[in-house]
């Protein structure tokens, strides 16, 4: 080399250790993005995801990988780094579905979150950007150390991780001044659904391990179910004890297993009564070792289906009944004692435990049917908070010429909430947040341990939700409603940051406690009403070997001790507490008993605090021990509520003094529609009407609709059967309970109205005597007449003696045909009027 050369040459050697680190990390930095990925061209048009970006803030690979995940031939995106990861599936255009959120493009998220929490990846590429030997092949990611996920892993529905009981028990809010404790978690409990406790202060579960199919169960249109996939798939009841005092329950005993769908039980001397679809049982422990050796079905038929629309119960009444709630399914009942066949239909059911007698009684209910001090029952329906159900059947049995459109009213019309949980994405009703959509067990609570904070309050759980609602009872007028709770105006009594956090009941425990079942599940929503293409990429069962029961009391306050159960040892002791269930299990003791030499020591009680002569005149009208015309002038002097309980325990006596009566009131009464409700579905398959379901789908998604426009084709076509939010008449749905459903879901039911049909929908139609013919849908049934409810909302009353037939069509009241009044742009127009803010 020539002298230059040589003095180079050197220079370099010199610098050679200086430069050399600084050149191989540019040389490694400059091949990781060489290797980076690339989006495909076919799909280059496409937005990538805002955190799945090729490249970081400095210019390095992020970590982002195109993989075909499910083998339709489109590219998926998996992304991980040492900060975040994401699995975005590809959703063509023939798959997008605007109402989940799923655009055209990698709408599709499959999983998300930061580096290192329950769902995260292994890195792809390293703080640096440096590859760190992730491959996709053989139907799996590999990770350097060799790790495998295979890709049906990655394609499962993303879920918050569940928490510990511990940590679930600190994600509760419960309201200044109260406090909760844990007082039953797994493994001594798995999927709660029901609790009640015996004479003993033992604590019975209800535990639906079988939710949401039981083995060999399917969606009704086959689509999606489950053979037996897990030991814990199975209905259990379960018997729980506190063995040290502590308040917790440490004990579990296996009293029952094998149960399809369990709901609810209920105490009758040395058993239970359990709803177990198609039956209700008695089983009993006869060796005291707390396990089910006898067992006998005393009433059968009730229609078995989706598991959140079953036969449930029940709740001890003053009448010595026990009641119970449709559940909305109906059914064909077949009493076993009696021998009698009665048809439930639309409406909830007493039966006597000690006769066997069944009776049908004013409804219907979904989840759970209670009532308060006086006599007064409830239910609800998922988005309805509560309805008062305000004349009781046997009196219009007992008068079939009073004529009634409907024996329940609607208690408070609100529907907002406030959660603690952090909103995610539902999976039948994408942006269904905030407002009341599984509201169930509305129960007033029994007790006068919360002070003005429980008084003449009744408490609803929303598990879609995580939260336990709070409504003030207000007795004035001719129907009881409800409020929120002043200190409630802008949170709730109960509310979770655990997403898992289902609670199903929340009642008054022996000791003034309210005391929170939670089912503790990832899926709450049933598959049947899930589009199957997100069901089969759920864990449907994720929390079947999980399940927690919550006490929730004021703090510092001194309760009743032992804490949660207390056996009873003197029922007329146990009767004078100011604690509903302690007086309802001393007055089923007396009763089951038949203690008559117990009317002496009742008697004095008829001078007591009104909940307390109340349930101490039903006693002694069941065990014989006053005329009705003494408890009544007893009890004539207190307020309306009280009196009208009076009445109700006189019975038959005084049925001439009731007759001009809970006369005056019907006058008083609003005449409000029954409320909404849900039935099992009729399916029908019709291949024409679907292919202009498919026509609109695809004309109808490309369109921009106008809300405007929109409200005047809904006031031309839609009005006179549909309400939305003011507007309309409610016949079929009220439409604003079902705008955030997906589009293609509401063509369907628009121009396919018979191939899913809620039974509650379904037209009926009646033949009268005279050979005349009323088609519409059943509003309400009593014992002497039905209302049918016409498009545009009028009502026909039809006395029973003069119908000859009735009968349930498997058609829905919504006709078909529209698509000859209605454009896609039309389409698309009402449906954004449906959605649009008011």
């Amino acid at each position: 080399p020539s002298p230059k050369g040589k003095r180079l040459a050197a220079a370099l050697v010199y610098a050679l250790p200086t430069v050399m680190p600084r050149l191989i990390l540019s040389l490694l930095i400059c091949s990781s993005i060489l290797n980076a990925a690339e989006v495909p061209p076919a799909l280059r048009d496409y937005a990538l995801p805002d955190a799945a970006k090729l490249q970081d803030n400095q210019g390095r690979d992020n970590g982002v990988r195109f993989v075909d995940l499910n083998g339709d031939g489109h590219e998926d995106i998996v992304f991980s780094n040492a900060r975040e990861y994401g699995v975005f599936l590809f959703v063509p255009k023939e798959r997008a579905k605007k109402g989940l959120q799923w655009d055209e493009g990698w709408s599709q998220v499959m999983r998300e979150g930061k580096a290192g929490d329950a769902n995260s990846l292994p890195p792809i590429v390293r703080a640096d950007g440096r590859d760190t030997g992730v491959s996709f092949h053989d139907g799996a990611l590999w990770s350097e150390t060799k790790q495998r996920i295979p890709f049906a892993e990655l394609l499962k529905v993303p879920g918050p991780a569940p928490k510990s009981p511990q940590d679930s028990l600190k994600a509760l809010h419960v309201k200044p001044g109260f406090e909760a404790m844990l007082v039953a978690a797994e493994p001594l409990v798995q999927d709660p659904v029901f609790i009640d406790w015996d004479a003993k202060g033992r604590m019975w579960v209800v535990e639906m391990g079988d939710y949401p199919f039981a083995p060999g169960e399917k969606t009704k249109d086959g689509s999606v179910g489950q053979e037996k996939v897990s030991d814990l798939q199975s209905g259990r009841v379960k018997i729980l004890e506190d063995t040290n005092g502590d308040g917790v329950y440490d004990k579990s005993t296996l009293f029952l297993d094998g149960l399809k769908h369990p709901t609810g039980l209920a105490h009758w001397k040395n058993g239970v009564f359990i709803a177990n679809i198609p039956d209700i049982f008695y089983a009993e422990d006869t060796d005291g070792d707390g396990k089910c050796d006898k067992r006998e079905t005393w009433y059968t038929g009730f229609t078995a289906g989706n598991p959140q629309h079953l036969v449930n119960g029940f709740c001890w009444g003053l009448d010595g009944w026990f009641y119970g709630a449709n559940g909305d399914s109906g059914g064909d009942i077949t009493c076993v004692k009696t021998g009698k066949n009665i048809a439930l239909g639309t409406n909830d059911f007493r039966f006597d435990p000690r006769s066997g007698e069944f009776a049908l009684e004013g409804g219907r209910s979904q989840y759970g049917k209670w009532r308060d001090d006086f006599g007064n029952w409830f239910g609800n329906n998922n988005s309805t908070i509560g309805w008062h159900y305000w004349l009781p059947f046997r009196y219009l049995e007992r008068h079939p010429e009073a004529v009634v459109k409907s024996i329940r009213s609607d208690m408070n019309d609100e529907k907002r909430l406030y959660p603690a949980s952090p909103p995610v994405r539902r999976f039948n009703q994408g942006s269904a947040v905030n407002t009341l959509t599984s509201g169930c067990s509305p129960m007033p609570f029994r007790d006068s341990t919360f002070g003005t904070d429980g008084a003449q309050v009744m408490f609803i759980c929303e598990p879609a939700n995580n939260l336990v609602h709070r409504e003030v009872l207000n007795y004035d007028g001719g129907t009881i409603t409800c409020r929120r709770h002043p200190d409630d105006v802008k949170s709730e009594f109960i509310a979770s940051e655990d997403n898992w956090f289902r609670p199903s009941m929340a009642r008054t425990g022996p000791d003034g406690a309210l005391y929170v079942v939670d089912m503790y599940r990832l899926v709450l929503e049933h598959p049947e009403w899930i589009p199957a293409e997100i069901a089969r990429g759920l864990d449907l069962r994720g929390g079947e070997d999980r399940g927690r029961i919550y006490r929730i009391s004021k703090s510092g306050a001194a309760t009743r001790s032992p804490k949660g159960g207390t056996a009873i040892q003197d029922p007329i002791a146990a009767m004078r507490s100011s604690n509903g269930w302690m007086r309802d299990t001393a007055q089923r003791l007396l009763i089951e008993r038949n203690e008559t030499s117990a009317v002496a020591a009742l008697k004095p009680l008829l001078g007591a605090a009104p909940a307390v002569r109340i349930q101490a005149a039903f006693t002694l009208m069941q065990l014989g021990g006053m005329t009705a015309d003494e408890v009544f002038a007893l009890i004539h002097p207190l307020t309306p509520q009280v009196r009208a309980g009076a009445l109700t325990a006189t019975g038959t006596q005084s049925d001439a003094v009731f007759s001009e009566f809970e006369k005056v009131l019907l006058k008083q009464v609003p005449q409000k529609a029954a409320g909404k409700v849900v039935m099992p579905v009729i399916t029908n398959q019709n291949p024409n009407r679907q292919k202009v379901v498919a026509k609109y789908v695809t004309e109808a998604a490309s369109l921009s609709g106008d809300a405007k426009r929109g409200a005047a084709i809904f006031q031309k076509v839609c009005m006179v059967c549909h309400k939305v939010r003011e507007l309309g008449v409610e016949v079929g749905p009220d439409l604003t309970t079902v705008a955030t459903k997906p589009r293609e879901q509401l063509i369907e039911a628009i121009f396919d109205p018979n191939r899913a049909v809620e039974q509650r929908n379904a037209a009926t139609q009646v033949t009268k005597k005279d050979q005349s013919l009323i088609v519409g849908q059943l509003a309400s049934e009593t014992p002497g007449n039905i209302t049918i409810r016409l498009p545009g909302g009028a009502d026909i009353v039809v006395l029973r003696s003069d119908i000859r037939e009735i009968k349930t069509l498997t058609t829905s009241i919504m006709p078909e045909g529209l698509e000859s009044v209605l454009s896609a742009q039309d389409v698309a127009d009402v449906l954004t009027y449906i959605g649009s803010k008011p």
